[in-house]
């Protein structure tokens, strides 16, 4: 897994593209030159003012637009079925073929459409170009965020947590998730919104490790803040952050009752109880699984969101 970059666009130039004259190719043409497929999304971006052109391809360079480029890496499971897909493909039509790797497409473009919002660097409005490879073929897909079902179930859970908030503890399970803590795979929680309830109805298992800090100190928002939670994150317990990102608590156990909390079967009592305290007080809670990094958001006893983390942002 390669390190993730982030940066913020405010600022950058807006840069008008070049006029190049097409290259002439010898012998016969490359029908899949991705430099005339980039050339084609850039072109439908910039037409269509789109927030972002997405690519699971890093053989793109030398890319003049203002639009936003963001380079995922391929996701595991795409990689493997295309090994499959010919087995899988025999007795099917052109037409269920095509279907198929339609909606496989437009999944990772919508995960990792995903990623970047978490990520501040789009919106819940407006339009993605993304290019899509595969092995015999190149697609290029225009996405409506709007209709971008994560981020609406995310944005239904600011009702009890400021979005920047929710967004900063996201961006740290998914690095949970991703790098682990040297070299070592762990689970974590986080409780945000009504702390004060949250913490008459939980008990301390470890001594506080934020109790008397400053406040810039104990805010989940700034990330000079996040390799301190994430040392933190691999002791037993929760943290208790308050709805405006204040971390009041690390290693802190909850009392209640899981009973009847519709989580996920085989879900530990990490996620129980994260589930079960969202159910009883105005919170929202983020889990991170220790067993395949699986980030999942409950509100109101329920699973609202679920992050599989095996697409990730490697270049912007």
């Amino acid at each position: 897994m390669k390190t993730i970059s982030l940066g913020s666009y405010a600022g950058r130039e807006r840069q008008e593209t070049e006029n190049k004259a097409p290259k002439k190719h010898s012998g016969a043409p490359d029908k899949r030159n991705i430099t005339i497929i980039t050339n084609a999304a850039i072109k439908i971006a910039e037409e269509l003012n789109a927030s972002a052109l997405i690519t699971f391809s890093e053989e793109l360079s030398d890319i003049s637009t203002h639009i936003p480029v963001l380079v995922f890496n391929g996701r595991k499971l795409t990689m493997m079925n295309e090994l499959t897909r010919d087995i899988e493909e025999t007795n099917k039509t052109i037409y269920e073929k095509m279907e198929d790797r339609v909606r496989s497409s437009i999944e990772d473009i919508s995960d990792a459409s995903v990623i970047a919002f978490i990520n501040n660097l789009l919106d819940t409005k407006g339009l993605v170009v993304g290019i899509v490879r595969m092995k015999d073929n190149e697609s290029i897909l225009v996405y409506d965020l709007s209709k971008n079902k994560t981020i609406k179930q995310f944005n239904e859970c600011t009702q009890n947590a400021e979005a920047k908030v929710l967004r900063a503890v996201l961006n740290v399970a998914l690095q949970i998730a991703c790098q682990g803590r040297e070299g070592k795979t762990f689970g974590s929680a986080f409780i945000i919104g009504d702390s004060d309830e949250v913490m008459r109805r939980s008990h301390q298992l470890v001594l506080n490790p934020f109790e008397g800090q400053s406040k810039d100190n104990c805010d989940i928002v700034n990330p000079r803040c996040w390799e301190t939670v994430k040392s933190f994150a691999q002791i037993d317990g929760v943290f208790v952050i308050t709805e405006k990102g204040q971390i009041r608590a690390a290693g802190r156990y909850l009392d209640i009752s899981a009973k009847d909390v519709p989580v996920e079967k085989g879900l530990g009592g990490r996620h129980a109880s994260a589930a079960a305290i969202t159910r009883d007080t105005e919170t929202v809670a983020v889990t991170v699984s220790e067993s395949g990094g699986i980030i999942r958001v409950f509100k109101d006893g329920l699973e609202m969101v679920k992050i599989e983390p095996d697409i990730m942002l490697v270049q912007q």
